[in-house]
C-alpha cells in the first residue's frame, strides 16, 4: 500500500514538473510571439538605436531562442526575474509589493464562494423541491448571468456613490475588500452550489445511507458524519478547476475597484509594454494554478484511497 501511494505521488509530481516546463515556455515566448522586434516593442518606435542595443544586450535578444530561454529560466531559478523597463526596478521587488493584496482578494473570494456554495448545495439537497431549493437554484443562475465587471460597477455605484458605505476605489482598510471579494465570490459560489447539491443527492440515495438511517441515527448525524464527507470529495477537484477562473476574475475586478494587486499591475504593464513584468506575472499565476492542481490531486488521493488504486 505504501509503495502504491508513493508511486501515485511520484507520477503526479512528474506530471506537474512537465506542465511547469510547458508553462514557463509559454511565458517566455509571450514576448517573441508578438510581431516585430522585441526591443522596439518594449521601448517603442522613438527610442535611440543605442537604447535598442542595450535592451538586446540585457535580455540576450541577439542570442538564439533556446539560449535566450536558458538565460531567462536560470535567472528565474536564482530569483532574478529581470528589471522593469517602466520603473527601472527589479521585477521581483514590484511583485512582492503587490502579491499581498492579490492573495487577500483571492483568499477572501474563495472563502465566500466555497463556504456559501457548499452550504447552499447541502441545504438545497436536504430541502429538495421546496422553496429553499428553488431559491438556491435561482440565485445560482442569477449570479452566473452577471458579468463580473458589471457587478463590480453596480456595487460601486450603489454602495460607494449612493450609500457611501465603502470607498469608491483603492485599498482603504477592510471595507474596501468586501465588495471586490463579493464580486468574485458570489459568481463562483454558483459554480459550487449546483454540483454540491447533485453530489449530496446522489450520496443520500446510496444504500449505506439508507442502512444508517434504518439503525435509528439522528438525521443530522447521518448528514454530517456519513453523507457530507463523501459528497465533498469531488468538490476538491471543482475548487482546483475553478482557481484559474478566480485568478482571471481578480484581474478584471482589480481594475474596476482600483485594487493595487497583481491583476491591475498586469494590465498596466501590458499597456505600457513592460514585458519583463508581464512574463513574470504570467509565470507566477500559471505556477499557482499548477501547484494548486497538484495539491488537489494529492488531497484527493488521501481522502479517497480508491483514486490511487484506479491510477
Amino acid at each position: 500500500m505504501a509503495g502504491r501511494k508513493r508511486s501515485f505521488w511520484i507520477r503526479r509530481i512528474v506530471r506537474t514538473l512537465v506542465t511547469a516546463f510547458g508553462v514557463s515556455l509559454v511565458a517566455f515566448l509571450i514576448l517573441h510571439l508578438t510581431p516585430g522586434d522585441p526591443a522596439k516593442i518594449m521601448l517603442g518606435p522613438y527610442a535611440s538605436e543605442a537604447a535598442y542595443e542595450a535592451i538586446r544586450e540585457r535580455y540576450h535578444l541577439n542570442e538564439p531562442l533556446p539560449l535566450q530561454y536558458l538565460y531567462w529560466i536560470s535567472g528565474v531559478f536564482r530569483g532574478d526575474l529581470g528589471d522593469s523597463i517602466r520603473y527601472n526596478r527589479p521585477v521581483l521587488e514590484l511583485i512582492k509589493d503587490r502579491i499581498g493584496p492579490t492573495l487577500a482578494l483571492m483568499g477572501s473570494a474563495l472563502f465566500i464562494s466555497i463556504t456559501l456554495g457548499i452550504f447552499l448545495g447541502i441545504v438545497a439537497a436536504i430541502k429538495r423541491n421546496t422553496p429553499i431549493d428553488y431559491f438556491a437554484t435561482f440565485q445560482a443562475v442569477f449570479w452566473l448571468s452577471i458579468p463580473p465587471f458589471w457587478l463590480g460597477i453596480l456595487f460601486l455605484y450603489i454602495f460607494g456613490l449612493q450609500l457611501r458605505w465603502v470607498p469608491i476605489g483603492g485599498m482603504v482598510g477592510f471595507t474596501s475588500l468586501i465588495f471586490p471579494a463579493l464580486t468574485i465570490g458570489l459568481r463562483d459560489e454558483a459554480w459550487f452550489a449546483r454540483p454540491m447539491r447533485a453530489e449530496m443527492l446522489e450520496v443520500l440515495n446510496q444504500d449505506y445511507i439508507k442502512a444508517v438511517k434504518a439503525k435509528g441515527l439522528k438525521y443530522s448525524s447521518v448528514i454530517v458524519k456519513h453523507a457530507l464527507r463523501n459528497a465533498l470529495i469531488p468538490m476538491i477537484t471543482m475548487i482546483a478547476l475553478r482557481l484559474p477562473w478566480v485568478i482571471g476574475g481578480s484581474v478584471v475586478v482589480e481594475v474596476v475597484f482600483s485594487w493595487g494587486g497583481l491583476g491591475s499591475f498586469l494590465v498596466s504593464s501590458v499597456l505600457a509594454r513592460d514585458y519583463p513584468v508581464v512574463q513574470a506575472i504570467l509565470l507566477l499565476i500559471a505556477m499557482l494554478v499548477v501547484v494548486a492542481n497538484l495539491v488537489a490531486d494529492l488531497l484527493y488521493s488521501v481522502i479517497d484511497p480508491r483514486i490511487r488504486k484506479e491510477s
